[in-house]
């Protein structure tokens, strides 16, 4: 199987730099702009299946990436980590290392801790494993979301910090399962 992975295109909370969450978020001006550029890219990987997270951003960048021609498959187990009380805070509070310590797990401010995130995560990928096999799957989710799909793949670093990888908007990551 492959599985293709893209985060949502830019949204007008990215703009502002504010820690979305489950916070549901338009596109920008400039995610719609580029989502509908990355559908020229998206047509070339003979995708089979698209599945997205159900918040409005994941879907409306399926949507575009895809250039509408897919039944959308919505996951709840895409959706965005609960930033708890971090949700509409700078970005900058919330990005710090102990939020993506897998060793500590912690959930100070109510954000749902790391292992349980990629615990929903690894269900998810095994799922897809098991009902697409031979398949090429795209998945539209969120930051969170890709980055413990990495990790749920590629193993957890011994020091236990998932904030190695970059999670940008609108790339498309490829793994071989």
């Amino acid at each position: 199987m492959k599985l293709y992975v893209v985060r949502h295109g830019e949204t007008t909370q990215n703009q502002l730099g504010l820690v979305q969450g489950n916070t549901e978020s338009d596109l920008s001006e400039r995610g719609i702009r580029e989502a509908k550029e990355l559908n020229s890219l998206v047509k070339d990987l003979d995708i089979d299946v698209v599945v997205a997270s159900p918040l409005r951003r994941a879907l409306d960048t399926a949507r575009l990436i895809t250039n509408d021609k897919f039944d959308i498959i919505i996951d709840e187990r895409l959706r965005e980590r609960d930033y708890g009380l971090s949700e509409g805070k700078p970005v900058d509070e919330y990005l710090t290392p102990k939020y993506w310590d897998f060793n500590l797990n912690t959930d100070i401010n109510e954000v749902e801790k790391v292992r349980d995130l990629l615990a929903r995560v690894s269900d998810f990928i095994e799922d897809m494993r098991a009902k697409y096999n031979d398949k090429n799957v795209l998945v539209v989710a969120h930051s969170a979301i890709l980055r413990a799909i990495h990790y749920a793949i590629n193993g957890i670093p011994e020091d236990g910090d998932l904030l190695k990888i970059e999670i940008p908007n609108l790339r498309i990551i490829e793994y071989e399962l």
